[in-house]
C-alpha cells in the first residue's frame, strides 16, 4: 500500500537524474564545456572523445549510480513496483532533459542500465551480455543497446512461468495473466525506457557548422 512517504521518490528521482555527470566531469577534469558538442549530447561518449577514458569511467559510474540510488531510495521508502518504476522513469527523463543545462542532456543509455539493474537485475545481466558481445562483433553500440533491452524483456516474458519471488533483484513476482500485475508491466518496461531514448535520439540534431573543440593537449 502506497504511503504519503513513499512520494518523495519522485522530486528525489528527478534531482538525481538531473545531475549533469558528464558535464561536471568534464569541466573538473580539463575545464571542457561539453554542450558545444556539435549534435548536442552530453554525455560518457562526449567526455571519452573530449577528455579520455578515466574521466568516462567515472561518468558512467556516477550515471549507472545516480539512477539506482534513485530506485534503492524509492524501495527504501516503501514504494510499491508501480511507484519504483515512475521514479527510474523520472530518473532517466530528467537525466535526459536536465534541468540544471537548460533541458539538454544525453540519450540516457547508462542512466536506463542502473535503473534496470536494480530494478530486475538478473534480466539486465543478460541483456547487458547481449549487448556487450553484439557491441563487441558489430561496433554498433546504438543498436546492440536496443537489442539488449529486447532481451531483458524476453527474460523478463520467460519468468512468467516461474512463479519465483526474488526481492531484490526483482520488484515483482513472476507470474501468468490474469490477473494482469505490476510485473506484466516490468515485461515492457525496458522498451518504455528505450523509447524514451529514441525520443531523444530524433530531438538530436548536428548543428550545421559547428566544430569540436579539442581538449587541452588532446584531439577532438
Amino acid at each position: 500500500m502506497m504511503n504519503n512517504l513513499s512520494l518523495l521518490c519522485i522530486p528525489i528521482a528527478l534531482m538525481l537524474g538531473a545531475m549533469p555527470s558528464a558535464f561536471i566531469v568534464a569541466m573538473l577534469a580539463r575545464k571542457i564545456d561539453i554542450r558545444d558538442e556539435p549534435d548536442g549530447k552530453i554525455s560518457a561518449a562526449a567526455v571519452y572523445r573530449r577528455v579520455g577514458l578515466l574521466p568516462f569511467m567515472v561518468v558512467v559510474v556516477m550515471d549507472i549510480g545516480k539512477a539506482a540510488l534513485a530506485v534503492l531510495i524509492a524501495q527504501w521508502l516503501n514504494a510499491g513496483p508501480m511507484l519504483v518504476m515512475l521514479a527510474g522513469v523520472i530518473a532517466i527523463a530528467s537525466h535526459q532533459w536536465s534541468i540544471f543545462l537548460r533541458f539538454q542532456g544525453g540519450r540516457g543509455a547508462t542512466v536506463i542500465a542502473g535503473v534496470l539493474v536494480t530494478i530486475c537485475t538478473v534480466p539486465m545481466l543478460i541483456g547487458a551480455a547481449v549487448a556487450g558481445l553484439l557491441a563487441w562483433r558489430t561496433r554498433n553500440s546504438s543498436s546492440s543497446f536496443g537489442i539488449g533491452l529486447l532481451a531483458v524483456t524476453a527474460t523478463l516474458f520467460a519468468l512468467q512461468w516461474s512463479n519465483i519471488a526474488m526481492p531484490p533483484i526483482l520488484i515483482a513476482t513472476p507470474s501468468l495473466p490474469p490477473p494482469f500485475t505490476a510485473y506484466h508491466l516490468l515485461i515492457v518496461y525496458p522498451l518504455l525506457l528505450g523509447l524514451l531514448m529514441t525520443i531523444k535520439a530524433l530531438q538530436v540534431k548536428y548543428r550545421a557548422g559547428a566544430t569540436l573543440r579539442p581538449g587541452p593537449g588532446g584531439t577532438p
